[in-house]
């Protein structure tokens, strides 16, 4: 019912989720990208009801203020405090392995401004754990979610994210200006 009334809420604002895959992969890492606009948090609820994932996502931790914070909590999200060192990568790896049908859903970008380097705990986080990573994209020109069959990490990032970044080439941000798609 939650997948149906959120593509019928995409519908209306003229967005698309395609690219379904049949939840042969019950835990994985979620990417998703570009993220450059406040309403990527907004469509991205969505299209995670469409794709029926269960997936949990990295969010600042200055979200989860009195009031406002349990609905980031009810819908998954994991508060990051990204002025300090942390053990989240650790964190996220013992989630993963613990519970089956786990996902964790990550921005590598870090941000919604734009960046010269993409974030890799990601990458090391699937590597670690064995698990395959999904890639989804939004896309404001076409104005559609997509995603890609899940992709199993050799451990060579050097070769490896040549994939994340043909798969993002061609994806149109909600801020054109604060998206880097090179890796």
């Amino acid at each position: 019912m939650k997948a149906l009334i959120s593509k019928w809420i995409l519908a209306l604002f003229g967005w698309k989720v395609t690219g379904l895959y049949k939840g042969e992969v019950k835990s994985c890492v979620v990417v998703v990208a570009p993220h450059t606009s406040n309403w990527d948090f907004v469509w991205g609820i969505l299209a995670r009801n469409v794709y029926r994932l269960n997936a949990k996502y990295l969010i600042k931790n200055t979200f989860f203020k009195p009031g406002i914070g349990w609905f980031f909590r009810m819908t998954g999200g994991i508060p990051v405090d990204r002025t300090k060192k942390s053990d989240l990568t650790e964190r996220l790896k013992a989630m993963l392995s613990r519970r089956k049908g786990s996902q964790v859903v990550f921005t590598p970008e870090g941000t919604r401004k734009r960046v010269e380097k993409w974030k890799t705990g990601f990458y090391w986080v699937a590597v670690d754990s064995g698990l395959p990573i999904v890639m989804h994209s939004i896309d404001y020109k076409k104005k559609e979610f997509d995603t890609r069959a899940p992709f199993y990490p050799t451990g060579d990032w050097d070769v490896d994210r040549l994939e994340f970044e043909k798969f993002y080439a061609d994806k149109t941000p909600g801020n054109p200006e604060g998206f880097n798609p090179k890796f």
